[in-house]
């Protein structure tokens, strides 16, 4: 099986209200070459079967972690991915239909290592570009 291009590396924790946003917006990408891994802190809520009802949609698979800790969950993502490439993305975010297309020339344009990007609330008031667990 040939390896994905970008694997996108999901850690969650009771993102039953955010994570369904992320995953519609990863099913709507114009580049297809990709798989998601969700790494679990063991939640709580509906978290991983959320996940799991995309996997028929799009390349996604549901990883448990021992603990509770984003850079941990990132690890144990990055260490079961595929792709040549890896994006980590939280729960709470979207990404627009085009966004790894964009991503994927301009890596073929250019001799880049490493990426960042900066996001923007979708909202100006405080209470609805935070939250709390």
């Amino acid at each position: 099986m040939k390896s994905p291009r970008f694997s996108i590396i999901i850690p969650t924790l009771n993102e039953e209200k955010y994570l369904p946003h992320l995953l519609d917006s990863l099913c709507e990408q114009t580049e297809k070459n990709f798989e998601v891994i969700v790494v679990d802190g063991k939640s709580k809520d509906k978290t991983v079967h959320v996940a799991e009802s995309y996997s028929k949609r799009i390349a996604l698979r549901v990883v448990i972690s021992p603990v509770k800790n984003v850079s941990k969950q990132r690890n144990l993502g990055a260490g079961t991915a595929r792709g040549t490439w890896f994006l980590f993305i939280d729960a709470d975010t979207i990404v627009l239909p085009y966004a790894l297309s964009r991503l994927q020339q301009y890596i073929q344009n250019s001799d880049a290592k490493v990426l960042t990007a900066w996001g923007k609330p979708d909202s100006e008031k405080i209470e609805e570009s935070m939250h709390t667990l």
